[in-house]
């Protein structure tokens, strides 16, 4: 932090700080973190994805170098000086603040005592989008044609978003203003592409081939996927409904049992 500043206004020399100001500031240097502390990853999506690539890209390596997980490599007796340096910069570099504050101490517990459900729930396979879609062939300049769309859309969206943080816009009048801008996108997309299920298809294979959000498709053909599924099912519901007793199941303090609902088929669909 420099001596002193230069007022931009009067272009004068700005009074040097007190030492009050001067060991204040020293003090927030000395407490400030230089990463956001490690249970953050729990409220950071961004931040819990690029811990995981550090974990697995130090593993790979660790593999690599000294043919060993590094949790065994951090468990061995005597280490050699490259295992200790390399040991060492996994800590320097690692993305997230490693150090036992509170509330650390509170997150490596709950890791711990619930380990074996935390490796059964993330075991499981990727979530298999298949059965949304109609199962249609399309071409790959459609594709091509609609991913422009769509990267269009977020650029879009992404602006006007901030645009209405800034300018404060309120929350029916923004709604309503990305109604129409979704109604002009849905149109652009089936200029291009006329039939419903391949473009359906084409949205579906998109949207939920990345992490990214999957709002566009179904903004798009939300509709489309539903009455897919409905006709599926036999166009059959499944729903919760609250009972006093002779229950089937309880969530949050409620009685439930589950009932069954033949809907309306075809252009009639409603839920």
């Amino acid at each position: 932090m420099p001596k002193y500043w230069y007022s931009t206004v009067e272009c004068k020399k700005l009074p040097e700080d007190t030492d009050e100001q001067k060991e204040f500031k020293q003090l927030c240097l000395n407490i400030v973190a230089e990463n956001k502390p490690y249970f953050m990853r729990y409220v950071y999506p961004d931040l819990m994805e690029r811990y995981n690539k550090y974990i697995t890209d130090t593993n790979k390596k660790c593999r690599r170098t000294f043919k060993m997980d590094f949790s065994d490599l951090l468990r061995l007796p005597n280490k050699t000086e490259q295992q200790e340096i390399f040991i060492k910069y996994y800590h320097k570099l690692l993305p997230v603040g490693n150090n036992a504050c509170l509330v650390n101490r509170i997150a490596w517990l709950f890791e711990d005592e619930f380990k074996e459900f935390l490796s059964e729930k993330f075991s499981h396979k990727d979530f298999d989008y298949s059965f949304l879609k109609f199962g249609v062939e399309y071409s790959k300049k459609d594709y091509s044609e609609i991913s422009k769309i769509k990267a269009e859309y977020d650029d879009l969206v992404k602006a006007y978003q901030e645009s209405c943080k800034k300018e404060r816009i309120e929350k029916d009048e923004a709604a309503l203003n990305r109604s129409i801008m979704l109604m002009k996108f849905k149109a652009k997309c089936e200029e291009k592409c006329s039939d419903e299920k391949e473009l359906c298809d084409i949205l579906i294979d998109m949207c939920y081939s990345t992490t990214k959000s999957k709002q566009f498709v179904w903004d798009i053909c939300g509709d489309v996927i539903v009455d897919n599924l409905l006709k599926q099912n036999g166009y059959v519901i499944n729903y919760p409904e609250k009972v006093e007793d002779n229950e089937e199941f309880e969530f949050g303090g409620e009685l439930f049992v589950m009932k069954k609902k033949c809907i309306a088929k075809e252009d009639d669909v409603t839920l």
